[in-house]
């Protein structure tokens, strides 16, 4: 699978070649208005293109009209305290405490009462905690809030209530008080956004991400382990999210087994940890202001922390895959300018299409008139082939003008020929000068290695640095050609200069 990200330095499509890396992880770093989030909607169109379908957790709804599945959590509902078969719900009771410690940032005390609410509810519903086994009625947050208040006694009562004043949202919302409602596998048939800008809270918002990201993650462990990617799950403002063993962190690191990618993006580089940079697929970055964060990205990418700050242009990025060793400039094509070119295509296709109806409208036009129209002997023409009535109208002009038709237009050249015809050349004096040295410098060069002398390498370097391969393998465009022959004609003088002197 191939991704057309943007075009490199030369203006060539640039393409994020998935299955050659380690694994199928793209992060994406840059300040707020650098091209973040543009850039995860280009990769968004180019998976749906290439028929693997996206999970993107929108905060802001930027995303929504990308996707023809809109997952608006207000009116579903997810239970973080369900437990399959297979683990045992003690577990359950310390993750789900974990996440809300870290997103309400509560104290130790407070994180204990929530514990015991979570245990004790589902004490209640008579499930053993230290055991795997099917249950049939799991407890909810409605449970877990009246848990917390039975705790309530003279000696931690302020305790209770600066909790309950914390976390109170995720009890109105609603959301956390039913069994959960979503069908995951459909995530993996077509994209979904899921909307998360409506709900009060950024903390709220985040609650509700990392326990539907964990939801997800505890239901690709049910299904079948696959080499082949199945979805990307794409998260903006990551940040929000990571943190050591958050579900994102386990995400990260166990998803790839079960053929989900993850692309996650954040304005600050410390959001992630160097063994997370270290272990993903890709690293593209767009500018960072602050002097920390692109002296960490610069690390990361094998650059100068400048060249991270210089990058003012939207859009304009470093991109390090794990399989090479040194970053590449890219400019990323935005979406905008995809669908354009999509319809274009479209128009020109309808365009080519409606042609042939022309010309049979304009044929029976003239087959009205001709039948009107006295009916005369008809001559006898010789049929001419199209490549042939080319042919005769070239002859023509060579005949009219002979001397400007000298040059001769080569046809597509053999790999041996380009050792002394660029492609589409045409014959003049300054080619058959060309073509001479660099047949006396291969001449000279092979007779030196006859005769066993060291310099035949300066003499293959000559013919080397004049053959057409030379430019190309320095990918010099038409343009410059100028330029770099005059380039050449120095350096061959100084190797010339350098074999007298020896």
């Amino acid at each position: 699978m191939r991704l057309l990200l943007g075009k490199n330095v030369i203006d060539k499509p640039f393409y994020w070649e998935v299955e050659k890396e380690k694994n199928p992880h793209l992060i994406v770093l840059g300040t707020s208005g650098s091209g973040k989030t543009e850039t995860l909607k280009a990769i968004i169109h180019e998976l749906t293109l290439n028929k693997v379908p996206s999970l993107v957790i929108d905060f802001h709804n930027e995303f929504s009209n990308l996707a023809p599945n809109l997952l608006n959590l207000r009116e579903s509902s997810i239970n973080p305290l369900e437990v399959s078969e297979n683990e045992r719900p003690e577990n359950r009771v310390y993750e789900v405490a974990d996440i809300i410690k870290k997103i309400f940032k509560l104290g130790e005390i407070q994180e204990a009462i929530l514990r015991k609410a979570i245990r004790q509810s589902y004490l209640d519903k008579d499930i053993d905690l230290k055991k795997k086994e099917k249950i049939e009625t799991f407890p909810n947050f409605s449970d877990v809030k009246k848990n917390i208040f039975r705790q309530e006694y003279s000696s931690n009562k302020n305790s209770i209530t600066t909790l309950v004043s914390r976390i109170e949202p995720l009890f109105d919302t609603g959301i956390f008080s039913s069994d959960t409602d979503v069908e995951f596998s459909n995530l993996l048939t077509d994209t979904t956004v899921v909307e998360l800008k409506d709900f009060p809270t950024e903390a709220v918002k985040s609650a509700i991400a990392e326990f539907f990201l964990n939801k997800l993650s505890y239901y690709l462990y049910s299904t079948n382990k696959s080499k082949k990617l199945k979805m990307y799950c794409v998260i903006d403002e990551a940040h929000r999210l990571m943190y050591e063993n958050s579900p994102l962190d386990r995400l990260l690191r166990e998803s790839r087994k079960y053929g989900v990618g993850v692309i996650l993006a954040s304005q600050r580089p410390a959001d992630f940890n160097e063994t997370v940079l270290a272990n993903v697929g890709g690293i593209l970055s767009f500018q960072c202001t602050l002097d920390k964060d692109a002296k960490f990205v610069a690390r990361q990418l094998n650059l100068e922390g400048r060249k991270i700050k210089n990058l003012i242009e939207p859009g304009l990025g470093y991109i390090k895959f794990s399989r090479t060793e040194r970053p590449e400039k890219v400019k990323i094509i935005p979406l905008s300018s995809r669908i354009k070119k999509k319809e274009t295509g479209k128009k020109q296709d309808e365009e080519e299409a409606s042609e042939p109806k022309k010309v049979a409208e304009s044929e029976k036009d003239k087959e009205g008139i001709n039948k009107k129209e006295p009916e005369k002997p008809e001559e006898k023409l010789e049929e001419v082939e199209p490549e042939q009535a080319d042919d005769t109208e070239t002859d023509r002009r060579e005949l009219k003008n002979p001397k400007k038709n000298k040059k001769i237009r080569l046809p597509n050249i053999s790999a041996l020929k380009k050792l002394f015809f660029y492609i589409d050349e045409k014959i003049n004096r300054r080619t058959l000068l060309r073509i001479f040295f660099i047949s006396l410098f291969l001449l000279i060069g092979f007779w030196s290695l006859y005769i066993l002398e060291f310099y035949s390498v300066l003499f293959f370097l000559l013919a080397f640095i004049w053959t057409p391969l030379f430019p190309e393998s320095l990918r010099i465009k038409d343009k410059r050609i100028k330029l770099f022959n005059i380039v050449r004609a120095i350096l061959s003088v100084l190797l010339v200069f350098i074999f007298v002197s020896i």
